[in-house]
């Protein structure tokens, strides 16, 4: 064999001190040498390898990621590429091993992290929607898709990664594309606002809905926000129940009053016991059937309402007499009426909520009217006693 030529000894001396590994091996594909990169990539002392095979395809001139498994069991990864050279007079072949173990750990740690922080967003009720600087999503989570394709979005494209957030809202037909909002939105980007919030109705096909919307920055080194949807809708409801009741309690202020002096005179040894123990305490039997009738009342008010016939006026004065003949106090009266809509606004909708709300209040108005009269009547002698009962 000849000995080796000028430019093969410089070739031995760039890869001998070269930091990528370096293998090179015969026709056969056989190891005639390796450096030290490459003793270390492969964990094995350059003598063990010598005269083996290779044992991975070569393709000259292109570059592949390959897994190189270590003695101890733990595999590598490298990035092999195959370069034709003559070696000791012979062709041969040079293959070098960029060690990229570290860069692909780590890219894979990331991906992870931004599952795991995708399976947060996703555990989350709330529609979650990420921003960038430039107002574009970057990130949204399953509620948010769900609330797209429950407003008829079938391209989830359209509200996804990539679309401007403004652009997405409208796809779906929610109100925060307002101007006010995007506002709000830019301010919190600026930093003039530390968030921003803002309450609004949506018409989607689950009948109406209200939502709150809040929007505070992406914290860390990347700049956007984080808006999150709420469904306050069960809150809005509860809100305007208390709201209802509040405006009946003020309503009925002076005709409880009434109703309180002519109990007195129609029954002045019961006055302190009926004014302080409800009928729901003191006859809860009594409080369910009354309240079962009076829903009975709603029902059949809503039913006149939606075929437009009027409500024959001895129902709900048949009512009237009989919480009178139970010793019922207006307190009474509205703790069914309040009792019954409660019922009701966990199955329905708003606008048949609002329904049963308006024919309700005329019902208990309707009612008062009836249970004074019945007290007045029985003050002046002119009931008999009868068994509440019946």
């Amino acid at each position: 064999m000849s000995s080796p030529s000028t430019a093969e000894e410089n070739l031995r001396a760039v890869v001998s001190h070269d930091a990528d590994g370096a293998i090179i091996v015969d026709q056969s594909g056989a190891v005639r040498f390796l450096n030290r990169a490459a003793e270390q990539l492969l964990n094995r002392h350059g003598a063990e390898l010598h005269g083996q095979l290779f044992g991975l395809p070569l393709v000259v001139g292109e570059r592949a990621e390959v897994e190189v498994l270590r003695p101890n069991g733990d595999f590598a990864v490298a990035e092999m590429r195959v370069l034709s050279i003559v070696w000791e007079g012979q062709d041969a072949l040079l293959i070098t091993l960029r060690d990229v173990t570290f860069e692909r750990q780590a890219e894979a740690a990331l991906r992870a992290a931004e599952a795991f922080s995708i399976a947060i967003l996703n555990s989350l009720s709330s529609e979650i929607v990420v921003l960038d600087e430039h107002g574009k999503i970057v990130a949204v989570n399953d509620a948010w898709i769900a609330l797209a394709r429950q407003h008829g979005c079938t391209d989830v494209t359209a509200v996804g990664v990539g679309v401007e957030y403004a652009v997405a809202c409208t796809a779906i037909g929610l109100g925060t594309a307002a101007p006010e909002v995007l506002g709000g939105l830019q301010a919190v980007l600026t930093g003039e606002q530390a968030e921003f919030t803002y309450e609004y109705a949506d018409q989607g096909a689950q009948g109406d809905r209200w939502y709150a919307l809040r929007a505070v920055p992406l914290r860390g080194e990347r700049r956007g926000l984080v808006v999150a949807l709420q469904d306050i809708t069960a809150q809005r409801r509860a809100a305007h129940m208390a709201a209802e009741a509040a405006l009946l309690r003020e309503q009925l202020r002076q005709m409880e009053r009434e109703l309180v002096n002519v109990e007195a005179i129609s029954r002045p040894d019961d006055l302190v016991r009926s004014r302080l123990e409800p009928l729901r305490l003191r006859a809860p039997h009594l409080f369910n059937q009354g309240l079962e009738r009076y829903g009975v009342l709603l029902e059949e008010a809503l039913s006149n309402r939606i075929h437009r016939t009027p409500m024959p006026s001895w129902s709900v004065r048949m009512l009237g007499e009989w919480f009178g003949s139970v010793w019922a106090t207006p307190r009474d009266l509205i703790e069914v009426h309040l009792q019954a809509m409660r019922a009701r606004s966990q199955y329905h909708t708003p606008k048949k909520l609002q329904a049963y709300f308006e024919e309700g209040r005329l019902i208990l108005l309707e009612l008062m009217g009836h249970l004074a009269s019945y007290y007045r009547t029985l003050a002046a002698g002119d009931v008999a006693s009868h068994d509440p009962e019946r």
